[in-house]
């Protein structure tokens, strides 16, 4: 839900993505990485941090970059202290199902074609959007974990994804948080019942990758 920044807050949060932004196989009650890391943020900084979260489930990366021209969200932008960025998950869950019908790889290179040209635009659009702010800002990005680990094609796909995502740490504030590394031999224990989302457990590790990236430009 979007929210004005207003004097009552520090910093302004903003978070664009997919079904790991919205917390998706976390407990009802409870929090999804986004709501973990804000606390470890506020707890060392000593700083009220809102969150607009415009993260909505099942989304791909060319719909997270459509979203980018909304005036609520552009405006959030432009006043956050902080951006999180979940993306490309969707677009490669899309393409393998249509690889598991077909057995064909075309619409996996696609699907990674596409992923590259909407993220490099949504880094191009939160630049421009913050080429004016005097404060400095971070954008941090996560790669994609893999649930699907016993399938070698899987493994294949997702690190051709993830060698691109980590290649925006290039990019001046942005840091990438190595999910793919964190995740590996312990999908059991960090993935949730339906067998794609993070659990408690699996969110808590994805806050605390976040958190260890560091915050030395707004420091």
């Amino acid at each position: 839900m979007y929210a004005e920044y207003n004097a009552s807050y520090d910093w302004l949060l903003t978070a664009i993505g997919d079904s790991l932004t919205v917390g998706v196989g976390a407990p009802v009650f409870g929090k999804g990485y986004v709501g973990r890391y804000v606390g470890f943020t506020q707890d060392i900084f000593n700083k009220k941090i809102f969150v607009n979260n415009f993260a909505v489930t099942g989304t791909t990366s060319e719909e997270i970059l459509t979203s980018l021209k909304d005036n609520e969200v552009r405006n959030s932008i432009k006043k956050s202290k902080i951006i999180l960025i979940t993306a490309g998950g969707n677009d490669l869950i899309q393409a393998a199902f249509k690889y598991m019908l077909t057995h064909k790889e075309e619409p996996l290179y696609r699907a990674l074609e596409n992923c590259k040209r909407n993220l490099k635009k949504i880094f191009k659009v939160i630049f421009k959007l913050k080429k004016n702010d005097k404060e400095p800002f971070i954008i941090r990005i996560c790669t994609l974990y893999n649930p699907y680990f016993k399938w070698s094609k899987a493994i294949e796909w997702v690190n051709l994804f993830n060698n691109h995502i980590k290649s925006y740490e290039s990019l001046p504030n942005v840091r990438v948080a190595d999910l793919y590394q964190v995740f590996k031999g312990r999908e059991k224990e960090l993935v949730s019942f339906d067998s794609v989302h993070p659990n408690k457990n699996g969110y808590q590790v994805i806050a605390v990758s976040l958190f260890e990236l560091g915050f030395k430009e707004i420091e």
